[in-house]
């Protein structure tokens, strides 16, 4: 019998574990796949947003981890890992269990380095978490107009498109409660909206944010924020309200593993996701994407993890076809309308060549994208 662990209880992990199982059964093979997450909650981060806008309640963001066994098969405990022993192909927890392994899935996200930029662990709100959004969310019910600025230190972050769809969704949500005397900035190192995305996506967000008021300026490098102003090298802007985004890095646990070049991000093997010598190892987190120039937000992450399952069964079973990374559907919403768009992928022997493009634009995008979330999550709720 062949034993997957996989290591988290995100995206990654869950895609892992639903995959391989569901393949391993359907394909008559003997695999045990067990998942090992300190959480005993699976969130959709995407959620926290609507959290802080007033429009999900927070229960609406989780759903229980241990239900996955009774859904997808297969086995999770609950427990923090303290050590990965790749030499011995050990894994230890918190409660002294040690795992071994013939595959190891890494899916243990990323940690937000909040202390890494001069005042940005002290002033500011975020929604980059639950207790978070709900800071957030109830600063905004007493915001009554002023100066709002969205601020990253740098990139890449989580959930690119976040700033802008933020920003757009301020607006809406201050028109609605009546305030206009709202002044809305986008501070951000890309030189232009949503540039890794192409010049479809750019020019979308572009135009609606010019519709809805809302300025965009390069952030050319951090100085300091104060309780009253961001300053930047090429800026200084005074706030009434900062909404800050976390920079990230590879979780402390997996330092050993990061990459010399950058060492926020993993040392990784494309196009599969493998960690250099270890085949048996894959890391699918954010900290594995940027170094094969994949996008850091819950889709990619999703693919990522399919072309890893993939992989691994091709191991445990011998010519089971490994997947090529999938177009990748982004969509995004704010103010009075929506987008989709795709980035299609190719491997280029050391990383992957991305090109994005426009579908459509429609209001209903944010409906097919809050279904598609609360969709994910019911289906664990049993």
């Amino acid at each position: 019998m062949a034993k997957v662990l996989i290591l988290g209880g995100g995206t990654a992990g869950l895609v892992a574990g639903r995959y391989i199982t569901e393949e391993a059964k359907r394909l008559g093979i003997d695999v045990d796949v067990t998942m090992v997450t300190a959480s005993e909650r699976h969130y959709m981060p995407p959620l926290f947003m609507e959290v802080a806008l007033g429009s999900a309640a927070p229960q609406e963001t989780w759903a229980p981890i241990k239900n996955a066994e009774k859904v997808y098969g297969f086995k999770v405990d609950i427990d923090r890992v303290i050590d990965i022993d790749l030499a011995n192909r050990g894994v230890k927890t918190e409660s002294g269990k040690v795992y071994d392994y013939d595959y190891l899935f890494l899916g243990l996200g990323v940690e937000y380095v909040w202390d890494k930029y001069k005042g940005m662990n002290e002033y500011g709100y975020h929604n980059y978490t639950l207790e978070g959004a709900l800071e957030l969310h109830e600063k905004l019910s007493r915001f009554n107009g002023g100066k709002v600025v969205i601020y990253t230190p740098e990139g890449p972050h989580r959930c690119g498109i976040y700033p802008y769809e933020m920003s757009l969704n301020l607006r809406m949500y201050f028109e609605h409660r009546g305030i206009e005397n709202v002044e809305i900035t986008v501070v951000h190192p890309d030189k232009e909206p949503a540039i890794g995305l192409g010049p479809d996506l750019i020019r979308f967000f572009t135009r609606e944010m010019d519709k809805a008021n809302v300025k965009f300026i390069h952030n050319d490098g951090h100085v300091e924020i104060t309780p009253d102003k961001v300053v930047t090298k090429n800026a200084e802007l005074e706030y009434d309200l900062l909404i800050k985004i976390p920079p990230i890095k590879i979780p402390k646990l997996m330092e050993f593993m990061a990459s010399d070049k950058d060492p926020r991000w993993a040392r990784i093997n494309g196009p599969d996701f493998r960690y250099p010598g270890y085949d048996e190892v894959y890391i699918v987190s954010e900290a594995s994407m940027p170094p094969l120039g994949l996008l850091t937000a819950g889709v990619p992450l999703h693919n990522a993890a399919v072309v890893a399952s993939t992989s691994i069964l091709h191991q445990i079973h011998g010519g089971y076809p490994v997947a090529e990374y999938a177009p990748t559907l982004c969509l995004g919403h704010g103010y009075n309308t929506g987008f989709s768009g795709n980035c299609e992928y190719e491997w280029k022997g050391d990383k992957y060549k991305r090109q994005c493009y426009l579908l459509f634009k429609s209001p209903l995008v944010r409906l097919m994208k809050d279904s598609f979330y609360r969709g994910w999550l019911d289906s664990m709720r049993v």
